[in-house]
């Protein structure tokens, strides 16, 4: 499993360009957000941060034995008569199928201001910036990135997808025993104080 922070591209260039745009006053203890709706969609893009990605590979498996020793025999030689299932026909396990996928994918973790927004809450020497708690923003699985590691019988391609959604769950699991969600946070701050240049003390908050 590898970690990569992801920070936005030319953060020093869209941070003076915020100052510019969004906040003006005859001096420092007059900073206010100019709330246009222009204005606030431009900042809002800039918040939508994708700070944190987590690549991971999950190991799923399906299995299904054969019912009766008849059964196990007639499909041990149907087996045997099938250049690609030859092998597994060989074999006195009792497996009628088994099929085991290594699965990779990405996890991207962030905020989500289509749901929540932010808030910039000028307060005396103070800048207060609530920001929605970072969470699961996408999850891709790439299909050329799924190797068979085993395929003993005929599989269906609505059991394969199936597999690939249980290993979809097995890398959120991953992803939320890791607390990426918490550790996504920091990126975040860094790029948020990066952006907001002014004189006030800069407190940033997670909402509930």
């Amino acid at each position: 499993m590898i970690i990569r922070l992801a920070l936005v591209a030319g953060i020093a260039f869209a941070g003076y360009w915020v100052y510019q745009l969004f906040f003006k006053g005859e001096s420092a203890d007059e900073i206010v957000l100019e709330e246009t709706p222009l204005k606030v969609e431009q900042i809002r893009s800039i918040l939508e941060l994708n700070t944190l990605k987590f690549q991971d590979e999950a190991v799923v498996d399906s299995l299904e034995y054969y019912k009766t020793a008849n059964d196990a025999v007639w499909g041990a030689l149907d087996k045997l008569t099938t250049p690609d299932q030859f092998k597994h026909g060989l074999r006195a396990d009792g497996i009628k199928r088994r099929l085991t996928l290594i699965v990779r994918g990405e996890l991207l973790y962030g905020v989500d201001l289509k749901r929540k927004d932010f808030q910039f809450i000028p307060q005396g020497d103070t800048l207060l910036i609530l920001i929605p708690q970072p969470e699961l923003l996408s999850i891709s699985i790439n299909p050329k990135g799924t190797e068979v590691y085993l395929e003993n019988g005929d599989w269906k391609d609505y059991e394969r997808a199936h597999l690939q959604r249980k290993a979809r769950n097995k890398m959120i699991a991953s992803g939320n025993r890791l607390k990426l969600p918490e550790r996504a946070k920091a990126p975040l701050e860094k790029a948020l104080r990066a952006l907001v240049k002014t004189d006030k003390i800069l407190v940033i908050k997670f909402e509930k």
